[in-house]
């Protein structure tokens, strides 16, 4: 699991991975999870790219070059992509996930396999960037890194950070240019022809208004704690609606969250029927704790409307034409394209990942394979691809750097 770069300025929860441009976004079904009308990442995008372009073959003049400069694993339009880079980015994506993977020979080169290919498809962003002359500035590369900085407590934390994940630095900052691009890409290449009327709002609507069905939502409060006296203060200061403590001590854990009631645990579901909002149900013993429910407010069922579903609708149709915007593009840009991999990694990139026996698991959840698909002779070398397109690119989430030192 890549580790997520904030979609928000200045939010950075944790170390973002630069390259991986997953946004937390709204769900596609309305009736799930509430009616966020958060705007969809660019996970959709290469979700939507990696679905399409396993479907069907997109033009790629790939060459499978045995005589590549040492540490150099493919390049493309003869910008070298690197060894480290590919490294760089798995290190990074098993930082996130905080699992090993298991240390088969197969799954390691299916990994460095689908790297490669997530940096194949970012190279060729920064370079269409480039060509159109608003390539990711030093500039904004600097701010950038010194936000997440100053999220780590300044220079020695995010250092220190780096060292025990095992990420070079200068390779992050290389992955952390290639997330930019993927960004400026999106807002100045890909969203600007994008329009949603208001008849586009009220077809999607109308053909899936059963989605849009809400049901009870419950804003609850669960409460632990080895004793059963901090579960009662809690209790007792919530139903005379008494401040509750913002930092619960040590020995009381509090999470308040909206859930449905089929969410709630089953010995809570009854409970929670025959709470009025602010009451506190009474604090139960369970494998040595004491748990206590409180629920602050109840939102009935409820189907939404069009004006209420709008913005999460715009979102949708929003995500959908810019899947089909990147598709598009990268039909172009692969048709166009000459790139030479390392033949090594031959195998894994032509095998589609629906083709590719399960990695178990212990394999990253996202991490489908990158399928590039050419007519490969017997000497490693590629031959010409045909005019009607025959070739393809799988687009994983995440992506890399491939500047060279």
């Amino acid at each position: 699991m890549p580790l997520i770069f904030s979609a928000t300025p200045g939010q950075h929860d944790r170390l973002p991975l630069p390259v991986s441009g997953c946004a937390s976004g709204a769900s596609s079904r309305p009736g799930h999870g509430g009616a966020s009308a958060a705007g969809p990442g660019r996970k959709g995008v290469f979700l939507a790219a990696r679905l399409a372009l396993t479907a069907c073959c997109l033009l790629l003049c790939a060459c499978f070059e045995a005589r590549l400069p040492e540490g150099v694993v493919a390049t493309v339009n003869g910008e070298p992509i690197y060894l480290r880079t590919v490294q760089a980015l798995l290190d990074s994506r098993s930082a996130a996930l905080g699992t090993l993977q298991r240390p088969s020979l197969e799954n390691m080169k299916r990994q460095y396999g689908d790297a490669l290919g997530t940096l194949i498809i970012y190279t060729l962003v920064r370079q269409d960037l480039r060509d159109l002359q608003i390539p990711v500035t030093d500039a904004a590369l600097e701010a950038a890194v010194t936000a997440i900085r100053e999220d780590y407590g300044g220079e020695d934390g995010l250092a220190r950070f780096l060292a025990d994940e095992s990420l070079d630095e200068n390779e992050w900052r290389v992955l952390m240019r290639d997330h930019l691009a993927m960004q400026s890409f999106e807002k100045r290449i890909l969203l600007p022809g994008i329009r949603i009327s208001l008849s586009d709002v009220r077809s999607y609507y109308k053909e899936h208004e059963a989605e849009f069905a809400l049901p009870e939502i419950l804003d609850v409060c669960l409460i632990s704690s080895v004793e059963s006296q901090p579960v009662q203060t809690f209790c007792s200061a919530f139903t005379s609606g008494r401040p509750t403590e913002k930092e619960p001590s040590a020995n009381l854990l509090v999470l308040c969250q909206e859930v449905s009631a089929a969410q709630l645990p089953p010995a809570w579901q009854k409970k929670a029927e025959k709470l009025a909002p602010g009451q506190c149900a009474a604090p139960v013993q369970e494998d040595g704790r004491w748990y206590g429910l409180a629920l602050k407010e109840r939102n009935a069922a409820h189907t939404m409307g069009m004006a209420e579903a709008y913005p999460l609708i715009e979102n949708i149709l929003q995500q959908q034409r810019k899947d089909a915007a990147f598709e598009s593009w990268l039909t172009t840009a692969l048709g166009r394209a000459k790139v030479r991999v390392n033949p090594d990694l031959m195998a894994d990139l032509l095998t589609p990942p629906s083709a590719r026996p399960a990695m178990g698991d212990d394999a990253p959840g996202d991490a489908a394979g990158p399928a590039v698909r050419g007519s490969v002779n017997g000497s490693g070398d590629a031959g010409s691809a045909p005019a009607d397109g025959g070739d393809g690119l799988n687009a994983p989430e995440g992506g890399g750097g491939t500047d060279g030192p």
